[in-house]
């Protein structure tokens, strides 16, 4: 077995035969590794396997729509800058140049700090953050097939902007955009861990508190309880991994 599946197994075993990881039990704070809790519990009596599990699955959950929405809003001024060289060189190329220049979790920070925490701050910051450097990759692919010998035959003889658009442009942007989407989600779930690291939530009622959180509350009790905090350390490094395509 792989270490992605043997990663994805363990978030079935603990999303399907453990306690929710809202569920407190101080009576067995800091309860050692066993064969009824192999991760052990927290300091709050908090199964470590099921948040493990949960947390994994609630950060994933997150990360694949706020990427998608990346390269959409990526895609749409893409094909805004092809369509018009006025404004791609006035307006989104300055803009972009800007976004691309700044460190893109600062970014997502200051967009947090604006609007507060929740799932649409959130959404926003990742948004804001990544779009530039996935539009100049888009810009750079499509300039590329555009000055490519088949494109510029194919208007020698006459097709239209649209017609190298749909035939030419569009297949090239989408093989683009699978290698940016497996590409990208690691930076994402990164970025996720250190806001829940930093309180940042983006809502903890379902599925408990992220993986950063897991870390940034079993840091100040490590030495009692190792396992809170290697177990949600190795979750953010199998997801990782795992979206990143690594096995």
């Amino acid at each position: 077995m792989s270490a992605i599946g043997l990663y994805v197994l363990l978030l079935v075993l603990g999303l399907l035969f453990f306690p929710a990881p809202t569920k407190v039990d101080l009576k067995e704070s800091f309860l050692s590794p066993s064969w009824g809790h192999p991760f052990g519990k927290d300091r709050l009596g908090r199964d470590v396997f099921s948040m493990f599990a949960y947390g994994s699955v609630a950060t994933f959950l997150f990360a694949v729509p706020a990427r998608i929405l990346t390269l959409a809003l990526a895609s749409a001024i893409g094909l805004v800058s092809y369509s018009n060289t006025i404004i791609k060189n006035n307006i989104i190329s300055p803009l972009s140049s800007v976004f691309v220049s700044l460190p893109s979790l600062l970014l997502a920070l200051l967009v947090v700090q604006v609007f507060g925490s929740g799932p649409i701050p959130l959404f926003l910051a990742i948004v804001l953050g990544d779009w530039a450097q996935s539009y100049e990759t888009i810009r750079a692919k499509i300039e590329e097939v555009s000055g490519s010998g088949y494109v510029l035959a194919a208007t020698c003889f006459g097709a239209s902007r649209s017609y190298i658009f749909r035939k030419h442009l569009l297949p090239q942007t989408f093989r683009i955009l699978g290698i940016l989407l497996t590409t990208g989600l690691p930076s994402v779930v990164m970025t996720l861990a250190i806001f829940g690291f930093l309180g940042i939530s983006s809502g903890s009622e379902i599925f408990g508190p992220g993986l950063g959180e897991q870390i940034a509350f079993s840091k100040d009790y490590a030495e009692r309880a190792p396992w809170a905090l290697v177990f949600p350390t190795l979750g953010i490094l199998g997801l990782v991994f795992s979206v990143g395509g690594k096995s």
